[in-house]
């Protein structure tokens, strides 16, 4: 399970990563304004999970 959850976590990490560095590119395609929506949703679901796994690690 904790495992799981980091595993998730690191993803949206990731995710939240290679697209802050689209943004410096985007011009049109994709909209800019999408890209920090898209920042936000992926870098809120990291925290979430990266707090998750540091929780369950800490109640084992």
């Amino acid at each position: 399970m904790i495992i799981a959850t980091a595993t998730i976590g690191l993803i949206f990490l990731y995710l939240t990563i290679a697209t802050f560095s689209m943004l410096n590119k985007a011009r049109m395609y994709p909209p800019k304004k999408m890209l920090k929506q898209r920042i936000s949703v992926f870098g809120s679901l990291a925290i979430f999970f990266i707090a998750v796994t540091l929780l369950l690690m800490r109640m084992q």
